[in-house]
């Protein structure tokens, strides 16, 4: 730290540190013991509240947290540079901060982690305090101050939560700019806009509303999910520019990162009596079930749980498997299957699951994407060029070795046609592959 930094700057350099960042943010939960005497639903809710409030700061996440402060710390730069212009500034009656500031959008995937960041950022940034200047006279100072997005949040709902008084939108402006400026405030934040994409003229009301955030003149960050930035994108091109300008995606972790096989690792900690699958060996096969999404990972250990305690067993890689074919995962398994096939008509029908900012897919997670769906695809056409009782070898094959000791039966051998199917059985098989596909 600089030692001729102000109050308001040196707050701010001392967090920027990402080894500092992790130890704020990270949270680690203490591991639950004995989950098999515990009711089945108390269990089950047990272990995903615990999973639920634990963090694990990939490099992503410590990327944008840094960079937020990186955006605090310079405007407090540039605005305090010292306690007599500060004084200038709080006696005066225009407040001296900037009239607009380009907000910072955060989004991603529904459930890939976005508030939970948010969340981080309070446990990050310093506690407020008091400012004792020169003439005795004391001040607050406050790093930032965040609101929750309600489902009928008007601009002036926004205004008044912040400013925590009533009044017209012109007056709460004006009040909350020379409050921002008195207390120091480096950041402002909204979440949770989801709940405010409902109505027709959703776009307009919720655009008005992160632009009377931008004019409290402090550097300004909202969360949105996909949907709404479709809506945002399709706005003018002088609301796109304010509005879209600044955009930090948060991806789901890669299925090679050490990242995402540590975040296995402590959702496995959280249960480790139950939790038997492998955080290294099963990575790759676990990423396909939930495509990284954490909300999609956390109910299908959930799911899995509940069928490890019914069935006196533990959770183990075939048990996420039984969990992910399951009528309680299926809405999740259809996001998941859906990631595979973004293309033509169905992508605009599902435009909760792609970012309509260019350049948010990275090539490898498509290439994988497009890859998974190949080889569904190739398997589907083999299963429709193969008669019943090729199928049926072909399902015992696929089936997995028996561990009881007992040698298994030896092994029956299908015979190949010696000539192709004929037209009857070709009609056979591509309804039967037209029901499957």
């Amino acid at each position: 730290m600089n030692t001729n930094e102000t109050p308001w700057v040196s707050r701010f350099t001392a967090l920027m540190n990402l080894d500092v960042i992790r130890t704020r943010v990270e949270l680690r939960p203490e591991p639950i013991r004995n989950i098999r005497g515990m009711p089945m639903l108390e269990a089950c809710q047990c272990v995903k509240k615990a999973i639920e409030r634990m963090f694990y700061p990939s490099a992503q996440c410590l990327g944008i947290l840094l960079e937020w402060l990186s955006v605090a710390r310079a405007h407090s730069l540039e605005m305090y540079e010292n306690q007599r212009v500060f004084l200038q500034g709080v006696y005066q009656h225009e407040s001296p901060l900037p009239e607009f500031f380009l907000p910072w959008c955060l989004t991603g995937l529904a459930g890939v982690g976005k508030s939970t960041l948010v969340r981080a950022l309070a446990r990050l940034v310093p506690e407020p305090a008091t400012l004792i200047a020169d003439d005795g006279t004391q001040f607050p100072l406050v790093s930032y101050r965040a609101i929750t997005v309600r489902a009928s949040s008007t601009s002036r709902d926004i205004l008044t939560q912040f400013a925590q008084c009533e009044g017209k939108v012109r007056d709460l402006t004006a009040r909350l700019r020379r409050m921002a400026y008195r207390d120091g405030w480096g950041l402002v934040l909204q979440d949770e806009f989801q709940f405010a994409t409902q109505s027709e003229n959703a776009s307009t009301r919720v655009a008005q509303m992160i632009l009377a955030m931008c004019y409290i003149g402090v550097p300004p960050i909202y969360a949105a999910n996909f949907s709404l930035l479709h809506k945002l994108n399709s706005r003018s091109q002088e609301e796109r520019h304010r509005l879209l300008g600044q955009v930090h995606i948060l991806l789901p972790d890669d299925r090679d990162s050490d990242d995402w096989r540590t975040l296995l690792k402590r959702y496995r900690d959280v249960a480790p009596d139950v939790f038997t699958f492998d955080p290294n060996g099963d990575a790759a096969a676990i990423h396909t079930l939930t495509a990284a999404v954490k909300r999609h990972v956390v109910e299908l250990l959930t799911i899995g749980l509940a069928f490890a305690l019914a069935e006196g067993t533990t959770v183990d890689y075939s048990t996420l498997e039984k969990a992910y074919k399951s009528r309680a995962y299926a809405t999740f398994r259809d996001d998941v299957e859906a990631l595979a096939k973004l293309y033509g008509p169905f992508r605009n029908r599902r435009k909760d699951l792609w970012c309509p900012i260019d350049g948010v897919v990275t090539p490898t997670v498509d290439r994988h994407l497009q890859q998974q769906r190949q080889m569904r695809a190739d398997e589907k056409a083999l299963d429709s060029s193969m008669t019943v009782k090729e199928r049926k070898v072909r399902a015992a094959l696929s089936e997995k070795p028996t561990t009881s000791g007992v040698k298994p039966n030896k092994a029956t051998v299908a015979s190949i046609r010696a000539k192709k199917a004929d037209a009857e059985r070709l009609r056979e098989n591509n309804a039967w592959f037209s029901e499957k596909a």
